[in-house]
């Protein structure tokens, strides 16, 4: 297995996103830079125009070296490459903005032929009126079952909060995880959420009408969309987790692949029964992936002698390069993750492509990968797996309690599948 020793940590070059620019050449001369500066540092929003009609607020402060982003209660501290450009924690979609305060956010998670780009804009606050806040108490707490698309629904709970103000912020949790951190606001009755994370850029819009919402659209970054409507959530609802569990099919449990070094690797259960081992079935591109691992990361400062084994299924292998392209992201999340620090019991395998269809060919002794994440623990104590699927995070507050709750009491050997 490849372990993370921190000299491999120091040689890794974050290259990939230097492939991609959203501004075009750098051409600022070094009077022109100081002027962009001075003109766009401060508090301000940065506008995602998604539509000719349509944009994502998220506020924010610049300064001469630093780019701060608030998407909710998440924080996120934006790495510069150079005078014009920008790198999106764990992510690393660039965001390249002009001496003007125009340009655009590349989303390097994307593969295909040409770079996927939404033009965006910084706008000061004292020139903008559209610049968000947190609500304001006392809050008036909402949920509503959502039912997404036409021909074929899929559902989501939204649960948030209604400030004095008019602010609002929350989640939409569907059957395997959450949309995250989403803000916005409530006015003349009509609902504005976003979210932007480096990985989704999402904007739900809708009317209230009594106890339902009508008119409403899903828009993901500028490229898909979908009608969305609601009512009022209920007694009646089922919960929307109900059959949304991959179980064990009693086959050997095994995966193999590459390690970081692109060295053949293989693992199985009957080998390593003398300590608790968690696999995370992820992808680098997945935030509610990313939520996870924070947990995990938690977890093991508290079960000394658990050993963490994610298997990776990544974008873009079918690409030229592209299995070296993966390996190289998987070093860069490791890195931004700091997973050195548990080299002796986290390690990452490259196992296939992202494709549920695939990850469960690739791995048997599931009957099914429902999402990203699916995580099993083995507990030398129990003679089946602790299977669950999808993830909750922080952004849904208590069931992210009861996730931790499941995981520490799987962990501990206590726990039967959900």
């Amino acid at each position: 297995m490849g372990h993370f020793a921190p000299a491999l940590w120091a040689s890794v070059v974050f290259s990939i996103v230097f492939l991609f620019t959203a501004c075009g050449e750098h051409s600022s001369t070094e009077a022109s830079v100081a002027t962009e500066h001075s003109a766009h540092t401060g508090s301000g929003t940065l506008v995602f125009h998604i539509h000719d009609s349509s944009n994502i607020y998220i506020p924010g402060e610049r300064s001469e070296g630093l780019f701060t982003l608030r998407n909710g209660d998440e924080v996120l501290g934006l790495k510069r490459v150079d005078s014009l450009c920008f790198e999106v924690p764990i992510f690393n979609g660039l965001l390249c903005l002009g001496p003007e305060g125009s340009g655009a956010w590349t989303d390097v998670l994307r593969t295909g032929n040409t770079p996927y780009e939404v033009p965006c804009s910084w706008v000061p606050s004292e020139d903008n009126e559209a610049a968000n806040t947190r609500p304001l108490e006392p809050l008036n707490t909402r949920s509503w079952r959502l039912n997404f698309g036409r021909e074929d629904p899929w559902y989501g709970d939204l649960v948030m909060q209604v400030g004095t103000n008019g602010k609002a912020e929350g989640t939409i949790e569907t059957a395997t995880g959450d949309f995250r951190y989403l803000h916005g606001d409530v006015t003349d009755q009509h609902l504005t959420l976003q979210t932007f994370d480096g990985a989704h850029l999402f904007k739900f819009t809708g009317k209230f009408e009594g106890d339902s919402i009508t008119d409403g659209w899903f828009a993901s970054g500028h490229h898909f969309g979908t009608p969305m409507s609601g009512e009022r959530h209920s007694a009646h609802h089922e919960p929307l987790s109900d059959g949304q569990e991959a179980v064990w099919t009693g086959l050997p449990v095994s995966f193999s692949g590459k390690n970081l070094m692109a060295d053949e690797t293989s693992w199985n259960w009957t080998e390593h029964r003398d300590s608790v081992h968690i696999l995370s079935v992820m992808g680098s591109w997945c935030p509610n992936c990313l939520d996870e691992h924070r947990l995990l990361r938690d977890l093991m400062q508290e079960f000394h002698n658990v050993r963490v084994h994610t298997l990776a299924f990544e974008r873009g292998l079918e690409q030229p390069n592209g299995e070296k392209r993966a390996l190289r992201r998987l070093k860069q999340y490791a890195e931004e993750m700091q997973l050195w620090r548990y080299e002796d019991r986290w390690d990452i395998t490259l196992v296939g492509p992202a494709s549920k269809s695939e990850a469960q060919n690739l791995l048997p002794f599931l009957d099914r990968v429902v999402s990203f994440p699916t995580t099993v623990v083995l507990h030398p104590d129990l003679d089946a797996p602790w299977i669950h699927s999808g993830f909750n995070g922080p952004a849904t507050g208590v069931k992210y309690e009861l996730e931790r709750s499941a995981m520490t009491s799987a962990l501990s050997g206590r726990s039967e599948n959900r």
